[in-house]
């Protein structure tokens, strides 16, 4: 099958650049949803309950009794109730955030940072030019009647109502200076939505319209937005970024016209050059290659934590904290990944001894060392000259914005490398990826459709192919359910290539034992058709067809199915009697097919 493929240089900075490195997770507070008392004066539509669900096309939610869940019954259809928005007690300055969310059909809300500053809920499924008033969009602040600063997403990585979806802000709050005056705005680091990237670094000068205050500080609390629809939260979690505040004293450096594997080896011979370093930097280093450097000095740590350092440089390199070894000797250069280490340190100063043998003349000089701890972001020790800004690798995407487009590749799948997959995207935007060898759909998205950047990008390492929208994980087993096999491939099932229609969707080709298996994937309004069709069907012969598997299946009525913690919808076409079955620890729904069976995949 013919492709395209279109490369566009994407200018960001990587994990590690002159401003930043992140390597520490951070540790995140779970905010408690067995009571209400982490909010001031809950209004009577805020409850907990145990479970909730609905399908794609409900605007209630069905639920039970019990806790974990937040969830908010006020009709959209209400006169608006400013009364009826959620603040936590607790305040917060710089935070990420974390949670999940669950919108039926038509509904609308919205995630107040510091009260004021607004990420839009809104069940926005199906859209394809997403709005600032779409689900993840940074809504619009208001003046005098007139919006500003609003920010749609990149991207719509929207699920259909009904399903869980998650969502990651990192927030920066507003600077002020000892009179009060503000010296810079607000800013959303990024947001994430189903683990695609929405934005990065937006600044916001002033709050958004309906927040709770019209003026800004460093702390507020949280807000969710409760007088707008339905919407439910669980696995609320979120941890505060501190500012970190580290100095260096005292530096010194040696530097040798020449290599040295460690440091031991270039204290025999005497330095080109010494003395004191206003800071670590590379460029005390006069030639390119074939030299080692040393930097010595105390460290001023503010509290008592474990710290992260984060080493980049061209050839080998360590870091010793009060004569510890922190970084042990590693080799990398300042187009890869750093070297890290991680060391308990008390409050106070410290020594600290830092070293870098230079000797791959293809590599370009420079230094970096990074310090951070959990819940901190990452503060440079180095001289913001020392290292040359480094730009991400070029994004080379396949596009189907025409016509369908097939690409094989390896898939990573559920921590598996499988390597006779496929996958196929439609000007639709419904895009899937499929094992060949079992006949079995891996995960389907909307939007954009592939990243073939590790296929083609210098080596072509590791040569996975990855969506470019918001993926749903499917269990990824065999159609055909064979009882008497205790793993989930089935050995009989053989590939016998696949067909295409004149619109150039795939039609695959499988035999088993006797039979002679077709699946054809098209895609629809909702996400996407299947059907299998068995041939011959001999001897009235029925075969027992596995449609979904994962650790819970709840029917919802009508055919509707939901897929594990409510990922994804399964629906079958009336007078189907399938059953919900436990195999190998989870829920598989089956369905007794002689001839054919078609159901959809929805998300």
């Amino acid at each position: 099958m013919p492709y395209k493929i279109v490369m566009s240089f994407v200018v960001s900075i990587m994990l590690l650049t002159q401003t930043s490195a992140q390597n520490v997770k951070p540790r995140l507070d779970t905010f408690s949803l067995e009571t209400l008392d982490g909010f001031q004066a809950p209004s009577p539509n805020w409850k907990l309950v145990g479970t909730s669900e609905a399908g794609y096309n409900d605007a209630v939610f069905n639920t039970t009794k019990g806790t974990g869940i937040l969830y908010n019954d006020f009709d959209h259809d209400e006169k608006h109730d400013y009364n009826a928005n959620l603040m936590t007690k607790m305040e917060h300055g710089d935070v990420l955030l974390s949670l999940d969310i669950m919108i039926p059909k038509g509904s609308n809300s919205g995630i107040y940072l510091q009260s004021r500053y607004e990420v839009q809920i809104l069940d926005s499924w199906g859209v394809k030019q997403p709005k600032y008033s779409d689900l993840g969009g940074i809504y619009q602040g208001m003046n005098n009647g007139t919006g500003f600063e609003g920010m749609a997403p990149l991207t719509n990585a929207a699920f259909a109502p009904g399903l869980w979806q998650h969502m990651e802000i990192s927030f920066q709050a507003p600077r002020f200076d000892a009179s009060g005056k503000k010296t810079s705005s607000a800013k959303f680091i990024y947001v994430k939505l189903n683990g695609i990237t929405l934005h990065e670094n937006i600044i916001v000068s002033n709050p958004t319209g309906s927040s709770a205050f019209d003026d800004e500080s460093a702390y507020g609390p949280l807000m969710i937005q409760g007088d707008h629809g339905r919407v439910a939260f669980k696995n609320i979690r979120y941890a505060t970024q501190d500012a970190l505040k580290v100095t260096t004293s005292n530096l010194s450096y040696k530097y040798y016209e020449q290599s040295a594997k460690t440091l031991e080896e270039a204290a025999k011979t005497k330095p080109t050059s010494q003395g004191a370093a206003a800071a670590i930097d590379s460029r005390l280093a006069s030639i390119e290659d074939k030299y080692f450097i040393q930097f010595e000095g105390k460290i001023n740590i503010p509290v008592k934590d474990n710290y992260t350092f984060s080493m980049l440089q061209s050839g080998d390199g360590g870091l010793e904290v009060d004569g510890k070894v922190v970084i042990p000797k590693g080799w990398t250069w300042t187009g890869a990944s750093p070297i890290t280490g991680t060391t308990e340190l008390t409050a106070g100063e410290h020594s600290f001894n830092l070293w870098v043998n230079k000797d791959v003349n293809w590599a370009q000089s420079g230094l970096a060392l990074y310090i951070e701890k959990p819940n901190s972001r990452a503060v440079a020790l180095h001289s913001p000259a020392s290292i040359i800004e480094r730009t991400s690798a070029p994004l080379i995407n396949v596009k189907a914005d025409k016509s369908v487009e097939m690409i094989r590749s390896f898939i990573d799948h559920n921590g598996r490398k499988l390597t006779h997959a496929v996958s196929v995207g439609d000007p639709s935007q419904v895009n899937y990826s499929y094992n060949l060898t079992q006949g079995a759909i891996l995960q389907v998205w909307k939007g954009d459709f592939l990243n073939t950047t590790e296929m083609w990008y210098e080596r072509g390492e590791p040569q996975t192919a990855t969506p470019s929208g918001a993926p749903v994980i499917l269990a990824g087993t065999c159609p055909v359910f064979d009882n008497s096999l205790s793993a989930d491939t089935i050995a009989d099932y053989q590939y016998k290539g696949y067909t295409l229609s004149a619109t150039g969707y795939p039609t695959f080709n499988y035999g088993y034992k006797k039979l002679q298996i077709q699946d054809q994937l098209t895609p629809t309004e909702k996400g996407l058709k299947r059907v299998l069709t068995i041939k011959p069907a001999e001897n009235n012969e029925i075969v027992k067809m596995r449609v979904a598997q994962d650790s819970s299946i709840t029917p919802l009525g009508n055919g509707l199915y939901v897929i594990g913690q409510q990922a994804y919808y399964v629906e079958l076409p009336k007078g189907i009697q399938p059953t919900i079955e436990t195999y190998n620890g989870q829920k598989v729904l089956f369905v007794p097919v002689k001839n054919s069976l078609e159901y959809q995949l929805i998300w």
